[in-house]
């Protein structure tokens, strides 16, 4: 309880307090800090602080994490008492919104929030796969399971047809490039932050809300916030997992046998007239018997019975070790507050040549200059490497993500002498011709990232209510690769080796000036914005690769006899632009808030250089009427709606200009030509949202939601228009049609049970449901379908599927069938007999997840899941030709045509995938299918030591924990992975997971 009294203080003094939660136990590390000012401390272990007040102060803010923040109106009593209660689900939450943070219960906008708490333990190495499942609203797809590879992340659906889809993220200020720019493998723009510094993660999902940061916030902003020391001793903090990653699953795929027979029904089947003996002396050919024309049909079959089978996936994918270590010091005084921290990550991947580390270091300062100057700097560093893998994707033939599966399974690995089977000047037999074991270990290569991401602030209190800050922040990224193709692999055997390098520098400088106004007049609020903001982003790289290498001990491009190419490039652009918002709160009961924003930017024509883009929202906290005081049933009701405008900068620096090129030769001489037509009318995509919301608890906050209802129309969309190609083009980028998103998202969580005392078994549980239904609302000149794409029509989601509809197998003779546009069945079909038959992108996703505690025990239960999204597995694809010039998937051998009148789906097997005055069998809505998934992400149980012990042990925390990830999958679908983004051809797809660690504080 709060000792109160009515007298305000009139001078400086000492004042001390003890901050407990509701069950009493103490909350060491709370924030205690001067309303007004940047005066504070933090408690210590035992949730107790002293702290010296100015002769003006008149309150305190209280806060820690995951618990609610609280305001103590200062009296003339010098001890205190403050019940801080648990932040989840409650108005009380502190969120970061543009430029500013406030309670959540004074915003009036659609945001989801992540605490640092709930994915510092993860074995996550980018920050955005942690929001996946947690934040309604936001759909996080993996594009494959390279460590630190790239992430495809979405808010409220896809907005964009050729600009960018990614959101804006900001962290601790700075803006940040969201390019991939590595050439040999994939980069993440978030892979330099440890998510051990994340304090909090918000996610700005409406364009009122968004508004602010304008040109560039049309798929939504993610601002991420690191944590900072606090005043009091120096506490440290250790923390540490390891652990293996491991294959989720593996193709069941056909023995030598049974392929050999597939083989044999296909030639036997193509070529009807051909004795069984002279088909099986030709697979016997195939198989590389040597004078296979000598044997007799039983010899054949004898031969074939004795061939072995080699497993090629079980030694191309293998477990991966891996392993982190995080150790941080925080601490200081009233004047200045620091917090240093690092960590070293290794992750071997599940095929190898695609290892990643990274190390981090990073620095935060706050100094309390003068007491109305304070200078806060903030250093992220990192560097970080990755093996080459042969490719990140595709069909390639020294892949061994693509090619383990198919290659023919009598094919050895090894020669009788240990060495590799099958390499240049020699072969392995079928179509997957190489030993990708023997060419994953000859070829090397690496990627490396080094970045710097930092801010630097001055803040000048001219009262406690008018401040001013100015931040200078750089995003400054290179990233170094090289490629060294083997000379004794197939892919460089005849030019005896290839070398490529690349190096690619990214300088992202921003400085954000603004002036904030906070003040209370009685009963009313105030608190607004004003500012500037300047942005330069410059980005250049150069190229280069040279072949025939001496000997393969060679790799350094200067040994390279034939230098091949040498390329270099420039590009930038810059934005600015001034922006305002002012918030009204009337009594804590009725509050809103408008925005506006003008933005310039280099990249858009020379006539549409400049756009407003403004907003409006309000909310009503039912909850503070007289008329719902004393009713135990609803702890709190909030409306909420908004309307707000965004744009889209993510488009090529250069697209609006006409441009030349070079590269092509006028008599002989070096020559430029004209590339690209000039748009002067090029446009920003506009992105307007509608949103209505409503936020409750139950029960003393047992029960909480938050439900939010929206409509997001972009317009002035990104799309290729034709034009005459007497202008010697066929395109041009003009701002043409629209795109509308609705949906709903739900946040439902609960006590489901309360424990009676601190220690007591207690049982939270919270789901994320989210709806969202896409649809191209219009496009140019009245057309109903994008020329040359079926997947863009009116009416349809963008990458609407549209394809034909298969109708099985013809019982008499296994030829695969279809159905024309009238209904009827067909062999051959054509364009016309197109039909709808689903969408590439998700109708439901979310997370559900269930926490478990009793006497220092915890059992974390985390589900992901999406629905209604259909694509192709290029891998499964593959595995399912009925032509077997690869090893084949088991059921297409167990479910094939081979009989007339068998009833099936699989055709017969042939030489070709078309018949004769057929479709190809690989066609239609059969090549396709449903991507729905429920999977058990992550299950984490932990033992946090009691008290009584650490204490003892001289440490203030101390948690063991064992976690796996990735456990398992509801699916129908043959995939490695169904969890991918984009086609899966090739990928290295995600692994599980299972690791142990350890926390210490002391």
């Amino acid at each position: 309880m709060l000792l109160i009294s009515a007298q305000l203080l009139a001078q400086n003094r000492s004042i001390t307090g003890k901050i407990t939660d509701d069950k009493g136990a103490p909350i060491p590390n709370a924030s205690v800090v001067v309303k007004g000012t940047n005066s504070g401390t933090t408690t210590d272990n035992t949730g107790s602080f002293t702290l010296n007040v100015p002769s003006n102060a008149r309150a305190l803010l209280v806060s820690s994490v995951g618990m609610g923040q609280k305001e103590i109106n200062l009296t003339s009593t010098n001890t205190y008492s403050v019940i801080l209660s648990a932040a989840s689900g409650s108005m009380e939450e502190v969120v970061v919104v543009g430029y500013q943070s406030r309670r959540k219960k004074d915003e009036a906008g659609a945001i989801s929030s992540v605490r640092g708490a709930d994915i510092e333990n993860k074995p996550n190495i980018s920050v955005d796969k942690a929001l996946q499942g947690r934040a309604a609203g936001v759909l996080v797809q993996s594009n494959n399971g390279i460590p630190g590879g790239n992430i495809n992340v979405r808010i409220r659906g896809l907005g964009s047809f050729l600009a960018g889809t990614q959101p804006l993220y900001i962290i601790d200020g700075v803006q940040l490039n969201r390019r991939d720019d590595a050439s040999f493998t994939q980069t993440n723009p978030l892979g330099f932050l440890n998510p051990g510094d994340i304090e909090s993660i918000d996610v700005l999902k409406d364009a009122a809300t968004a508004a602010i940061y304008g040109s560039q916030a049309s798929n939504g902003v993610i601002v991420i916030t690191t944590k900072k020391g606090r005043a009091g001793k120096t506490r440290f903090n250790f923390h540490t997992y390891f652990g293996q990653a491991s294959p989720i699953k593996m193709f069941d795929v056909l023995n030598t046998q049974e392929w050999a027979q597939l083989r044999i029904e296909a030639y036997a089947n193509s070529n009807p007239t051909s004795s069984m003996l002279v088909v099986k002396q030709t697979v016997l050919g195939e198989m590389r018997v040597a004078n296979p024309n000598t044997y007799s049909e039983k010899q054949a079959d004898s031969i074939i019975s004795q061939f072995p089978t080699y497993d090629w996936q079980d030694a191309a994918f293998r477990k991966g070790n891996i392993q982190n270590y995080e150790v941080s010091a925080s601490g200081g005084n009233d004047r200045t507050t620091f917090r240093i921290s690092s960590s070293y990550t290794k992750q071997e991947a599940i095929v190898t040549k695609a290892d990643y580390t990274r190390g981090t270091l990073k620095f935060d300062i706050n100094n309390k200059a003068t007491d109305k100057l304070s200078i806060i700097s903030s250093v992220n560093l990192s560097t970080a490497n990755q093996n080459v893998p042969f490719s990140t994707d595709g069909s390639f033939l020294g892949s061994p993500a693509f090619s383990a599966a198919g290659i023919l399974p009598f094919n050895a690995i090894y020669n009788s002498d240990g060495s590799y089977a099958g390499i240049p000047p020699s072969n392995l037999s079928g179509t997957l011709n190489q030993n990708i074991i023997a060419v994953n270990d000859y070829n090397s290569g690496f990627q490396r990232t080094n970045q710097a991401v930092g801010s630097l602030n001055f803040i000048y209190n001219f009262t406690p209510a008018f401040s001013f800050r100015s931040l200078f922040g750089l995003d400054y990224r290179i990233v170094q690769g090289k490629s060294f193709r083997d000379p004794r692999t197939p892919d460089a055997f005849v030019r005896r080796g290839l070398g490529q390098v690349q190096s690619n520098w990214n300088t992202n400088f921003i400085t954000t000036q603004t002036l904030n106004y906070n003040q209370n007049f009685d009963r009313s609020k105030i608190d607004a914005i004003i500012g500037f903001e300047f942005k330069k982003e410059n980005n250049e790289g150069i190229s280069t690769s040279a072949d025939n290498f001496p000997s393969y001990q060679f790799t350094t491009l200067n040994a390279a006899a034939n230098p091949l190419s040498a390329g270099e490039f420039f590009s930038g652009f810059r934005r600015e632009g001034i922006f305002g918002s002012v918030t009204y709160n009337y009594d804590g009961k009725y509050i809103a808030t408008g925005t506006l924003r003008y933005d310039g930017s280099s990249r858009f024509g020379a006539n549409y250089r400049f756009g407003l883009f403004p907003s409006i929202k309000a909310a009503w906290n039912i909850d503070e009427e007289d008329f719902m005081q004393g009713r135990s049933t609803v702890s709190q009701l909030r409306l909420r709606a908004s309307w707000g405008e965004t744009g889209n900068d993510q488009i090529g620096n250069f697209d609006a200009l006409g441009l030349f090129g070079s590269g092509s030769l006028y008599n002989g001489a070096a020559g430029i030509n004209y590339v690209q037509l000039a748009n002067p009318e090029l446009r920003w995509e506009r992105n307007q949202t509608t949103n209505i919301g409503v936020d409750f608890a139950l029960f003393n906050n047992r029960v909480t939601s938050s439900i939010d209802v929206y409509r997001k129309f972009t317009k002035d969309l990104l799309l290729s228009e034709n034009v005459s190609q007497v202008t010697g083009f066929s395109s041009i980028t003009s701002n043409l049609g629209s795109i509308i998103n609705k949906g709903i998202e739900l946040q439902l969580g609960g006590d489901i049970l309360r424990p009676k005392s601190a220690d007591g078994f207690k049982w939270n549980t919270n789901f994320v449901f989210t709806i969202n239904q896409n649809r191209v609302n219009s496009l140019y000149n009245g057309l109903e379908e994008l020329p040359g794409d079926p997947g863009t029509r009116v009416g349809r989601s963008l990458g609407s599927i549209f394809t034909y509809r298969y109708a099985g197998v013809n019982p008499a003779t296994g030829r695969p069938m279809w159905y024309d546009t009238t209904g009827n069945l067909t062999y051959q079909v054509q364009s016309r007999d197109r039909v709808y038959i689903g969408d590439s992108q998700p109708e439901y996703w979310g997370g559900w997840s269930n926490n478990f505690n009793y006497k220092g025990f915890g059992l974390e239960v985390f589900f992901n899941y999406e629905y209604g999204r259909m694509t192709q597995d290029g891998q499964v694809l593959f595995g399912t030709e009925n032509i077997a010039r690869i090893n084949a998937l088991q059921f297409i051998h167990d479910q094939r045509w081979t009989t007339p009148g068998q009833i099936t789906s699989y055709p017969r097997m042939g030489t070709s995938s078309a018949e004769p005055k057929g479709t190809g069998a690989q066609t239609g809505d059969r090549t396709w299918f449903k991507a729905d998934y429920i999977r058990l992400k992550t299950v984490t149980l932990s033992y946090d030591l009691p008290v009584s012990i650490y204490k003892r042990l001289g440490l203030t925390n101390t948690r063991f924990y064992v976690q796996g990830t990735n456990l398992w999958t509801y699916q129908d679908t043959e995939s490695y992975d169904v969890e991918f983004f984009s086609a899966s051809t090739g990928i290295i797809p995600q692994s599980k997971m299972f690791t142990v660690g350890i926390q210490l504080g002391f």
